[in-house]
C-alpha cells in the first residue's frame, strides 16, 4: 500500500513537471554546488521561475544569485513536493533516488534549507563524505536560526569524526550544543570520548574558533543572511503584513536575542493574535 502511495505521488509530480516546462530558479552539479540556471534557447521564456516557502526567500535568492533575467514565482509548490518525495524516499532507505528529487527540489527553490539539508544527507548514506562537506557548506549560507547552525556543526563534526580529525570533531559537536544542545551531539562526544579515552576538554570559544579558523570553518551565521530576513521584516512591516514580519523578527530573534527585537514581537503577537492580519 505504501509503495503504491510512493508511486502516486511520483507521477504526480511527473504529470506537473509536463505542464510547466520553464526554467527554474537553479542547479546543482554533479559534486552538489549550487548555482543559479542557465538560459535554454528552446523555452519560449528564460524567465526564471522559483517555487517559494516564504516571501523572505524571495529576497535572500536575489542577494546571493543575483539573477538577470525576472523571476516569477510559481503557484505551484514544486520545491516542497520534491522534497517531501526526497523525504519519504530517504525514510525506504532508497538514498539515490532521494538525490534525484532533492535535486529537483532545489532547482525550484535554490534557497530551500531543508532540501539541501536533506540532499547532504543523502550523501551522509552514501558515503560520499566530500559531496557531503559541499552541500553542507552550500547550506550554511540559509542557516539563521540556532536549530540549524547547530545542525551545521553537527554536520561538519561528523565530517571530522569520517576524516580522523577528531580533535576539530569534539569543536564541533561543543560548538553545535552552544547554539542547541541536542542528544545528537552528546552521544558523539561520548562516542569520542570513548575512541580516544580521554574526556571531552573544556575549550573556551575563542579556542574553539581558532580551530575552526584552520580548517576553513564558519565561527558564526551568515551576517548577510540575517540582515537579508531583518530587511524583509521591515518590508513586510511597511506593507502591513505583520504574520510575514514576525515570522522574520522571530528568525533574526532567535539568533540574536535582542531586546528591541523582543518587544518588537510581543506588539506583533498581539496585533496577529488579535486576528489584525492587513
Amino acid at each position: 500500500m505504501e509503495l503504491s502511495k510512493e508511486k502516486e505521488l511520483e507521477q504526480m509530480i511527473q504529470a506537473l513537471e509536463n505542464c510547466e516546462k520553464v526554467r527554474r530558479a537553479g542547479s546543482v552539479d554533479k559534486r552538489g554546488h549550487i548555482t543559479i540556471s542557465n538560459t535554454d534557447e528552446q523555452l519560449k521564456s528564460n524567465n526564471i521561475n522559483i517555487s517559494l516557502n516564504h516571501v523572505m526567500e524571495y529576497y535572500i535568492y536575489a542577494t546571493f544569485f543575483n539573477p538577470k533575467d525576472a523571476v516569477e514565482v510559481s503557484d505551484r509548490p514544486y520545491g516542497r513536493y520534491f522534497r517531501e518525495y526526497g523525504d519519504l524516499l530517504m525514510s525506504k532507505e532508497r538514498f539515490k533516488a532521494a538525490e534525484a528529487a532533492y535535486k529537483d527540489a532545489i532547482s525550484w527553490n535554490p534557497v530551500d534549507l531543508d532540501s539541501i539539508l536533506g540532499l547532504a544527507e543523502c550523501y551522509k548514506h552514501l558515503n560520499m563524505l566530500e559531496r557531503y562537506l559541499i552541500v553542507t557548506k552550500e547550506a550554511y549560507r540559509y542557516c539563521c536560526t540556532r536549530a540549524t547552525m547547530a545542525r551545521y556543526y553537527r554536520n561538519m563534526g561528523y565530517y571530522y569524526v569520517s576524516k580522523y580529525e577528531p580533535e576539530v570533531a569534539r569543536c564541533c559537536y561543543l560548538y553545535s550544543n552552544i547554539y542547541f544542545h541536542t542528544d545528537n551531539a552528546d552521544s558523539e562526544l561520548k562516542y569520542l570520548e570513548e575512541a580516544l579515552k580521554d574526556k571531552t576538554p573544556d575549550m573556551t570559544i575563542a579556542q574553539m574558533q581558532e580551530v575552526f579558523k584552520e580548517k576553513d570553518i564558519e565561527p558564526g551565521p551568515n551576517p548577510d543572511t540575517i540582515g537579508i530576513v531583518y530587511r524583509v521584516g521591515e518590508l513586510m512591516m511597511e506593507d502591513k503584513e505583520y504574520a510575514l514580519a514576525r515570522d522574520c523578527f522571530s528568525i533574526v530573534y532567535d539568533i540574536t536575542r535582542e531586546e528591541q527585537l523582543e518587544k518588537l514581537l510581543d506588539e506583533l503577537e498581539s496585533i496577529v493574535g488579535g486576528g489584525d492580519n492587513r
